[in-house]
Parts: structure tokens; C-alpha cells; sequence
């Protein structure tokens, strides 16, 4: 039996990356454990063994959600015959790598929806990660590592980065071997965000493109118009039988609910929304559009976007609340 003396400064260094405080670690009853000597896995909290839910939506297809998070993110594996991709991370509070582990060996492609922090949890622990093929994200990589900005992260001081193994262009196939899925631009809730299309249309992966519970159009470079074009882009490589995956709901989204969400948003992007309700989101002002059941958040008219948050546990609640 080998024995490994446990990296109090990693784990701590981990848990404040997140903007978790070792006292809560210990408060929360999680264990500051030695895996193993292997440099690629990071030392850690044990993951709680209901946090993740791994479930299977089609062939050699998982999604892998967090319901005990706030945001309830779901991330997707896809498995060919000679690699896989993870299409986002979640906000690695715990390993996600380790559950991929569980599903596949095969060598692995990481390509985040966007660069929020809840979608680019712990890309330092994967080595092949590759990013959206746009100049300015090019010119944020030096000597292979890349550095988010604030506005893309969307926690306020914390520094993140994470080495990049290479970029995607827009309408480019990968593939992983039998299979075969294209990356597609997708702007709208972030200017980098972007969406898989995989079995010829059957599945979409979308990220917060749309969402379920509510989609925002509130955060720095979210653009209605675009999102408006992305919408009916997508709809251009779907049909009636494909389902729609996001990041914050393990319900998918139906053709039609898609094509009704695309109506509803090229109708707010051309000032054809109707009336919307002021809300605040904690505390930026915002307007909800209704489509049908699917609540839309966007700034008050000339108001500020939502602003970052001070950690990966500050809840917000997308209901919305009243406005002091």
C-alpha cells in the first residue's frame, strides 16, 4: 500500500477558487481527501453521492446533471468509437472529470457552451479543451493558456484559466469515431456561445441559449437580435423529432417549444414582445416577457446588465423578486 500525504494548500487553493471558505467545507461534513499521485487528478472534497444524476439519452449519450446545485446544470457526454466529448463542466464545485471516468476511458474533447462559470467548472483538469474560433478569444490565450475575463466568468475576483488545446470553427465537424457532430456559433445569451449538432439533427445541445426555467438576455454581450438569428439558425438543422437539450433543466425542450421560443424571441428582439413585467434580479432591475410558459429576462431599457456574483453559491432567484 502506497501512502500519500494529503496537499492541505490544493484542496484549500481549490475550495477558494470556487469562493467556498475551508470553514464551510468542514461545515458541510466534507472530507479533505488524498486521491491518487496521478498529476491529473486534483485533491478534493469527496463528491456527495447524490450529487450528480447520470442518465442516458440516447446511445452512447449521457447527460450529467447537478440538481443539488442552484442552477440545476446539466452537462452532455458523447461517446464515439475513438474519442468522446463533454459538452460543458458545470461550476465543478465537485469532480465531474470523475464521472466521465465512470462512463468512458476513451481520450476526451471538452468544448464549453460558454464561459460563464457554471459551464467551465474545473476545464483545468481536462486536457484537451478547445474553444470557439473568434479573434478575441484567440488573443486571450498566451503560451496556451487561456485567462477569462470578469465579464466572461461572471464571479467577481476570481481568477480563472485553464490551457486550450485548440479552436473550433463555426459549422466545423468533429470526429469522434463512427460519430460525427458540428459545433454551430450561437449568440445571443453570450457572443462565444455555441451549440452541437449531433445524429443529423436528431439531438441539439444548446447551453442557455433557451432555457426552461428562464432565459436571460441580461448578462454583459447577451443580444436579443442575435439570439433571434441563432434560433432560426437551429431550427434550419432540426425537425419535428428533434429534442432540444440546455444546461439548466434535464427536461428537453420539444420542436415545437423551440420554434414557439424562436417566434417569441424574434418578436421581443423587433419590439413586437408585448408587455413585460418589472422584476429585479437581485438587485439589477429587469423586464420578463412570458412566451407562452417560458419566462424571458432582459435589462431595463438603457439599464445595466446583471452583474457578476461574488461566488458559485450566491443563489439568485430567476422567479425574480420586487425592486426596492
Amino acid at each position: 500500500m502506497i501512502e500519500h500525504s494529503v496537499d492541505f494548500t490544493a484542496v484549500l487553493s481549490h475550495a477558494m477558487s470556487k469562493m467556498i471558505s475551508p470553514a464551510a467545507l468542514v461545515a458541510l461534513g466534507l472530507c479533505l481527501c488524498a486521491l491518487d499521485a496521478d498529476a491529473a487528478e486534483p485533491r478534493r472534497p469527496a463528491t456527495p453521492p447524490d450529487w450528480f444524476h447520470v442518465y442516458q439519452i440516447a446511445a452512447a449519450t449521457y447527460a450529467i446533471s447537478e440538481p443539488k446545485y442552484w442552477q440545476e446544470n446539466v452537462s452532455y457526454l458523447l461517446i464515439g468509437t475513438r474519442r468522446a466529448l463533454l459538452f460543458d463542466t458545470g461550476p465543478g464545485l465537485y469532480s465531474i472529470r470523475a464521472e466521465v471516468l465512470r462512463l468512458t476511458p476513451l481520450p476526451l474533447i471538452v468544448i464549453p457552451s460558454h464561459l460563464h462559470f457554471d459551464h467551465v467548472g474545473d476545464l483545468e483538469e481536462f486536457g484537451d479543451v478547445r474553444l470557439p474560433d473568434v479573434p478575441n478569444l484567440r488573443a486571450q490565450v498566451h503560451k496556451g493558456y487561456f485567462t477569462e475575463a470578469t465579464e466572461q466568468y461572471m464571479l467577481r475576483n476570481v481568477a480563472f484559466g485553464y490551457r486550450v488545446g485548440g479552436f473550433v470553427k463555426d459549422g466545423q465537424s468533429i470526429d469522434l469515431g463512427g460519430r460525427t457532430v458540428r459545433l454551430l456559433s450561437t449568440p445571443g445569451h453570450t457572443p462565444d456561445s455555441v451549440s452541437l449538432i449531433d445524429g443529423e439533427g436528431a439531438r441539439l445541445f444548446t447551453g442557455d441559449l433557451v432555457n426552461r426555467v428562464a432565459t436571460l438576455y441580461a448578462v454583459p454581450g447577451s443580444d436579443v437580435p442575435a439570439a433571434a438569428a441563432s434560433l432560426k439558425r437551429l431550427l434550419k438543422v432540426g425537425h419535428p423529432g428533434t429534442r432540444v437539450y440546455e444546461a439548466h433543466a434535464e427536461a428537453a425542450l420539444s420542436w415545437p417549444e423551440l420554434k414557439e421560443l424562436s417566434g417569441g424571441i424574434d418578436a421581443i428582439a423587433s419590439g413586437r414582445g408585448g408587455t413585460s413585467a418589472k422584476i429585479c434580479l437581485d438587485t439589477t432591475p429587469m423586464r420578463r416577457f412570458m412566451i407562452g410558459q417560458f419566462p424571458v429576462l432582459l435589462p431595463m431599457e438603457g439599464g445595466p446588465a446583471q452583474a457578476p456574483l461574488e461566488s458559485a453559491t450566491q443563489v439568485l432567484d430567476f422567479g425574480g423578486n420586487a425592486c426596492n
